[in-house]
């Protein structure tokens, strides 16, 4: 069973354009990441500044074994310069799946 991960940004003001740039840069090698299985980036509509990358993993391990990269990379301290909050890291299971 897949891991529903819902990574949440609440950037400080003026910046939320720049977190989406490096974000979007950054997508493409988490999309390619073992175990990453799909990516989605939403923005709140009415806070442009909350932001939220919901992604999908084959296990919650996969996900920290990239989250430990992304770490040692430099890109967690990148996106956190940005932000008036630490990103919150929430993890989910799947209890109903509708789609039309």
């Amino acid at each position: 069973m897949s891991t529903y991960v819902a990574t949440e940004f609440k950037t400080q003001p003026g910046r939320a354009e720049e977190l989406v740039a490096a974000l979007r840069q950054g997508l493409p090698d988490s999309l390619a990441h073992d175990g990453c299985e799909a990516i989605s980036l939403r923005r709140n509509q009415d806070d442009p500044t909350n932001i939220v990358s919901l992604t999908q993993w084959v296990s919650r391990c996969h996900y920290e074994e990239y989250l430990a990269w992304r770490t040692e990379a430099g890109l967690t301290d990148e996106l956190g310069a940005m932000l008036i909050a630490p990103m919150s890291i929430r993890y989910f299971d799947e209890v109903i799946g509708l789609s039309r």
